[in-house]
């Protein structure tokens, strides 16, 4: 078993950072501190280790799915994102005709089944709609927009083809049968989270009280903050939803970034890309639908927090956080998002601009 030893880093853990070292063998991180038995060393003087990346929300390929592409992209994706070093993600499908869903969940979970080898971890699904408000659509097909129906076979075959794939469905607030789906979710252990709606402040917070747990993409697809008439977006901002946070500097102005950061508690605060496409090329300005909406982002994570720091004085500890341990939290994960022992060994060593000099997921250092 070849034990890698990580170097002088300066390790970023969830409440501090420490010049040291971490041994690593059999994919796990197996002591933090000196050590001297090991048959590689990685130089890591200089440089910030962060655990593995967490992304909740993030398309890739999935942007238009079809049944018979799914295996392949999900390859393509998990290699994607172990470049970048995202250890684990949620595929997020958009909305698109229920018969469809079923079949792209049930190509994805059958794809599933075989190990990801170096890729990033798939961590499950989140449905993006097709439950979603016309009016708050955003880049999503409007075409593909239903109201949810309790009593639909049909519709609640999505989550007999999910069959616990499913992590997280955001839903529009005033879905006529809003709160059923909300406690169908809770039910199912899937997390309901609002987003693309135009609902009122009082909708929304009526479906707190029926489980939703996450706001998706805050500010953006939703009603957002009149004096007069408080949205969705003043509802996200209490303290007891998540909030997921797209930390583009396109999406939201930073000044409204910083208002986010400040009003959250720790662990609510969610960084995510909601990136679409492949990786090349790399733009950094955001796709536009014909609308003249963002379709998604050409976000990275590591960008992701080097502007949440940049934009909110947020401490590293806590902007890393937000981008590996809260995500992992949410998900109810306890061996991916932090460095510590016994846990899999997934660094990304980065130079005070947050570029990624070396990476290392499952214990390989990743080309």
């Amino acid at each position: 078993m070849k034990r890698i030893l990580v170097a002088n880093g300066k390790v970023v853990f969830p409440d501090s950072v420490k010049k040291t070292s971490l041994l690593i063998a059999g994919g796990k991180i197996q002591s933090i501190g000196p050590a001297k038995n090991y048959d590689e060393k990685i130089d890591a003087a200089g440089l910030y280790v962060l655990p593995g990346l967490i992304d909740l929300h993030y398309h890739g390929l999935f942007i238009s799915p079809e049944p018979e592409k799914v295996k392949p992209q999900l390859e393509r994706m998990r290699v994607m994102l172990a470049r970048r070093g995202v250890a684990g993600f949620l595929a997020t499908f958009p909305a698109m005709p229920v018969s469809k869903l079923c079949e792209c969940l049930i190509a994805l979970r059958e794809a599933a089944e075989k190990k990801a080898g170096n890729g990033a971890h798939l961590l499950g699904v989140h449905l993006e709609g097709p439950f979603l408000s016309k009016d708050a659509k955003g880049a999503q097909p409007q075409d593909a927009i239903v109201e949810f129906d309790p009593h639909s076979k049909e519709m609640l075959k999505i989550f007999d083809a999910g069959k616990g794939m499913i992590k997280i469905m955001t839903f529009a607030a005033e879905q006529k049968s809003a709160k059923e789906l909300c406690r169908m979710l809770a039910r199912k252990k899937i997390i309901p989270s609002i987003g693309h709606s135009a609902a009122s402040y009082e909708k929304a917070m009526e479906l707190m009280e029926c489980g939703a747990k996450g706001i998706t993409h805050i500010f953006n697809a939703m009603s957002g903050i009149h004096h007069r008439d408080p949205g969705v977006a003043l509802a996200g901002l209490d303290e007891r939803f998540y909030k997921e946070v797209i930390v583009d500097g396109y999406h939201l102005h930073p000044k409204i970034v910083k208002m986010i950061w400040k009003l959250t508690p720790a662990g609510k605060f969610i960084l995510i890309t909601d990136f679409v496409g492949d990786e090349e090329p790399l733009d950094f300005e955001p796709p536009r639908f014909g609308n003249k909406s963002f379709a998604g982002s050409r976000l990275r994570m590591l960008r992701a927090i080097r502007n949440l720091i940049n934009f909110t004085g947020a401490s590293i500890c806590d902007a890393v956080s937000a981008a590996s341990l809260w995500p992992a939290k949410i998900l109810g994960l306890n061996n991916l998002g932090q460095i510590q022992k016994g846990a899999e060994a997934n660094l990304i060593l980065v130079d005070n601009k947050f570029s990624a000099r070396k990476i290392i997921l499952k214990g390989k250092v990743i080309d």
